[in-house]
């Protein structure tokens, strides 16, 4: 009975296809008040996903290097690095939990990981599976002081708590 378990779940965990990232972006964007908006950027997307047989399957982490997040302006950068802490905190990740289809789109849950803090997002999303390929398209907000960061101050400027996060993601199922 034993041997018939391991060689069951051998077979389903076969089953499943890893997911590799493609290409990605994943972009933020928050303000100065009263001055200019930050958008930093990273195309350096990594991921350990796998898919068994749907799109709602769907389960893993996304995550990039903290350093590869870029503005258009470096000292920005520097200051944005100091406040995420990079030396201690080099990655940020986003931890699928569910996938689920809805009318027009899916809805995901997961659990995003910033400053060492872990706290659960729900957003809507749009994914489509052409071929071998899955492709990830939306969004989701956050403040910056749910994860136990306050938003820099800089002379009389204050960045806003809200940070808006945008992303397309080209999956390759293997």
């Amino acid at each position: 009975m034993f041997k018939l378990l391991i060689i069951l779940s051998l077979a389903l965990f076969a089953s499943a296809s890893s997911l590799v990232v493609q290409k990605g972006e994943i972009k933020a964007h928050t303000e100065v008040f009263g001055d200019s908006e930050i958008n930093p950027t990273t195309k350096d997307v990594k991921a350990d996903l796998t898919m068994e047989n749907s799109i709602e399957s769907i389960k893993g982490k996304i995550y990039f290097e903290t350093l590869t997040l870029i503005s258009d302006t470096k000292s920005r950068d520097e200051h944005m690095y100091k406040l995420l802490k990079v030396e201690q905190y080099k990655n940020i990740s986003f931890d699928i939990k569910s996938i689920t289809k809805n009318e027009t789109d899916y809805e995901i849950r997961g659990a995003l990981t910033l400053n060492g803090v872990t706290r659960n997002i729900k957003a809507k999303i749009a994914i489509n599976q052409q071929n071998n390929q899955v492709l990830l398209n939306g969004g989701f907000s956050f403040n910056l002081t749910d994860f136990n960061l306050e938003p820099p101050t800089m002379m009389f400027l204050t960045v806003r708590n809200q940070i808006d996060i945008s992303y397309n993601i080209v999956l390759e199922v293997k």
